[in-house]
């Protein structure tokens, strides 16, 4: 039987935040900032198996491991991550070469204010479709520059989403299609939607709805948004 497995990418370094520890593990409201979406994870009845990217050098925190294996239980597998976030991503789909039907919710662990709403979203989107991407609508204009900063282009912004995450995806799809990314070696992608739709656009990727209030901590000043219970 097929199932849903949240994989919780949390193996970034965070350089524009300015800390001493990568973002994803600082305390935040008496916890990790990546424990906020690994609790939602785990308080959802459709998600059953949870996968955790860590950088390499945190898989030697006991401590850590011990933390996230005893406080939730649907925890799996931590996993080391790679320098970019495409060998991240292929460090976890790897595991799933013979778990094909399975469905796969990539989350950034920067952003703190993923819902049980959005996930019953995907997971009801992924009933009958192969990939699914988080997006909300463009609220700003937005514009196109060349490389001396000077405006080339309005777009309309009617067409335009913010990406975020989960971005989900039936697992024999991810895998195939990252197997062709290291194959091919000329292509960088910048997200796992990135790498679906450039080796197989024949595939529909489907959107589901976000919330303003799942945004990326990336600077300082983001934290001050956290506001969870």
């Amino acid at each position: 039987m097929s199932k849903n497995v949240a994989i919780l990418m949390a193996a970034g370094h965070g350089s524009r935040m300015d800390s001493e520890v990568p973002k994803q593990f600082m305390p935040v409201q008496g916890r990790m900032l990546m424990e906020f979406s690994l609790q939602t994870f785990q308080n959802h009845p459709g998600i059953d198996e949870i996968l955790i990217v860590l950088p390499e050098e945190y898989l030697g925190e006991t401590e850590l491991l011990e933390h996230f294996f005893s406080q939730y239980s649907k925890v799996n597998s931590v996993l080391a991550g790679g320098e970019e976030r495409f060998q991240s991503s292929w460090s976890a789909i790897q595991w799933f070469a013979d778990r094909r039907d399975d469905r796969l919710l990539l989350h950034d662990a920067a952003r703190p204010g993923l819902s049980s709403q959005t996930i019953d979203a995907i997971l009801e989107r992924m009933e009958a479709a192969e990939a699914v991407v988080t997006a909300i609508p463009a609220t700003d204009t937005v514009i196109r520059v060349d490389g001396q900063l000077c405006l080339q282009e309005t777009l309309d912004r009617k067409t335009l989403y913010y990406a975020q995450t989960p971005q989900a995806f039936r697992a024999g799809l991810l895998y195939d299609c990252f197997e062709q990314l290291f194959a091919d070696g000329t292509f960088v992608p910048t997200d796992e939607s990135g790498v679906v739709a450039h080796y197989r656009p024949d595939v529909p990727i489907r959107i589901v709805q976000g919330a303003p209030g799942n945004f990326k901590v990336t600077y300082p000043e983001d934290v001050l948004r956290i506001n969870f219970e």
